[in-house]
């Protein structure tokens, strides 16, 4: 064997030790700001676990997590198969536009949750109906819908339109249908280029669209009209971390001016704010937890709104950018997340004037809502 050939072997051999004495060495990681994430910590030896195969299971993710240089391995892996031309890594598409969008596809939609939901829906608008309270679902398409023309060649997507077809067969007229609005408005972009929820213009449509429905007339209404401010120009979102490729931009948050300079008092968790934005988030990497600080169970805004009605809104994340466009239309605006409240929706909803279902399409795939009846604590 040539001299050569024992240095390349020596050289590899002296890395791997390298990675794993360095990896095993080295202080744990429990939380990753970068993908906004915990990690997995160092598996439980024991005859338990190590017959039941979740020792191996988790050894294996506790190497793959707290490997040596973890964020430069995923970063130099993506830039090389940029390079290569693959535009398919680690569940996100890279666009033509510069973007990143999550990548779903029909194996990873899960049409049966999906269906399970709309009928959780369904339930609880026939007991809205009764009490003559009207509901409304404002279902919210994927980016890599809204941006399909730029999605790579032979990306692989699910069929979104039969997904939006099923929820108007479902819950019938109460659907508000945002594909065609966040498509055909592109004077700016309604979603981030680097995160999966909307940018303040795709929320400040989605307003439009549901103050429509009320019956208001906001045609006449532009997003400059809002007088939209810059929380921060340095966003990197959720998507960003997945590839960690510094070729993709930074985003800007936008929200209304009038929400900033609004009085109003909101209640999470017993206390009291007289802001909705947490701008010490500002300065982390999860920037978009400026709206309320991240998402909680229940959260209570009082406002000085003239108009008596009050909102019960039932959501994922996308709300939390959304609700600063209603503080002059709601007495009184509650958020509910169905991942963390444990009591009866449908009880609580009896108390409002007006209730909001506002989930994206892909998140009414993967969580499991519960709307009829109260949760165990």
């Amino acid at each position: 064997m040539k001299k050569n050939s024992y240095i390349v072997i020596c050289g590899a051999v002296l890395f791997l030790i390298f990675l794993s004495v360095g990896t095993l060495l080295k202080e744990d990681v429990s939380f990753s700001p970068n993908e906004n994430r915990y990690l997995q910590e160092k598996p439980e030896f024991s005859g338990e676990n190590i017959l039941s195969g979740r020792f191996a299971e988790q050894a294996e993710k506790y190497l793959s997590d707290q490997i040596i240089g973890r964020e430069g391995w995923v970063a130099g892996k993506s830039m090389t198969e940029a390079a290569l031309g693959i535009f398919d890594m680690n569940g996100v598409y890279l666009c033509k536009d510069g973007r990143v969008v999550e990548r779903f596809t029909e194996e990873t939609f899960d049409w049966s949750q999906y269906k399970r939901n709309l009928q959780q829906i369904s339930q609880l608008k026939e007991i809205c109906d009764q009490e003559q309270i009207p509901l409304d679902l404002l279902m919210v398409p994927t980016a890599a819908y809204v941006y399909k023309d730029a999605l790579p060649v032979h990306a692989l997507t699910f069929d979104e339109d039969k997904a939006f077809a099923q929820a108007e067969t479902i819950v019938q007229k109460s659907l508000i249908d945002l594909r065609k609005v966040l498509i055909d408005e592109n004077k700016y972009p309604t979603f981030f280029k680097t995160d999966h929820h909307w940018t303040g213009y795709g929320a400040f449509l989605a307003y439009q669209a549901y103050m429509e429905r009320l019956g208001a007339d906001v045609s006449q209404m532009s997003y400059e009209d809002t007088e939209p401010a810059a929380l921060s120009d340095e966003f990197k979102g959720t998507l960003y971390s997945k590839v960690l490729l510094s070729t993709l931009g930074m985003d800007t948050i936008m929200t209304p001016s009038m929400a900033l300079e609004a009085n109003y008092k909101v209640s999470i968790e017993g206390k009291e704010y007289d802001s909705l934005y947490f701008n010490d988030y500002l300065k982390e990497k999860d920037k978009y937890a400026v709206y309320f600080g991240g998402n909680y169970d229940r959260v209570d805004v009082d406002t000085e709104s003239e108009n008596g009605e009050k909102l019960l809104i039932i959501k994922d994340s996308f709300a939390n950018s959304f609700v600063p466009y209603l503080l002059d239309d709601f007495h009184k605006i509650t958020m509910v997340d169905t991942r963390f409240y444990r009591d009866d929706i449908s009880a609580l909803a009896k108390e409002y004037d007006r209730v909001l279902i506002l989930y994206s399409v892909s998140n009414l795939a993967e969580e499991r809502l519960n709307l009829t009846q109260a949760l165990l604590k």
